[in-house]
């Protein structure tokens, strides 16, 4: 992770912090911003293009203003799949989801106590993603409504 990471990120999904996070299973999807980088990028071998991106970072915004900032995200259709790979690819993915009403279905952790969220739409269409590190914050303003 980079020496510019945010203060108050979270790297493991303890059982203190599963526990404070637990009550956002359910919680809608009101807008996400994908960013065309992310903090994990200079810790990666080779340079990294669109294309062949694999990490992203975004910010999840859910109802009841809460804020979801998610650095170095691997986004996978399921959870015996590879990660998508190209930023055009892993965006038309969340947003599609996103546009289906997503919820995040589940908060769980990986193997490495890194953070899984389980995004599921209406219409059953889910994606998990990864989470190399992330920051619980609140909103103001929608993205979409800040123009």
């Amino acid at each position: 992770m980079s020496a510019n990471a945010p203060e108050n990120v979270h790297f493991k999904l303890t059982d203190d912090l599963w526990e404070a996070m637990a009550p956002l299973e359910g919680a809608a999807v009101t807008s996400l911003v994908i960013w065309d980088s992310s903090l994990v990028d200079e810790s990666l071998e080779g340079p990294i293009t669109d294309e062949t991106r694999v990490y992203v970072d975004f910010e999840l915004y859910l109802e009841d203003h809460i804020l979801l900032e998610l650095y170095g995200a691997a986004v996978l259709p399921d959870e015996n799949s590879e990660a998508l790979v190209g930023l055009d690819a892993i965006g038309e993915a969340l947003s599609a989801l996103a546009a289906e009403g997503a919820v995040i279905q589940e908060i769980c952790a990986d193997q490495e106590e890194g953070m899984v969220l389980v995004l599921t739409s209406e219409s059953g269409a889910s994606l998990f993603v990864a989470v190399t590190a992330w920051l619980q914050t609140t909103w103001d303003t929608l993205p979409e409504d800040e123009l």
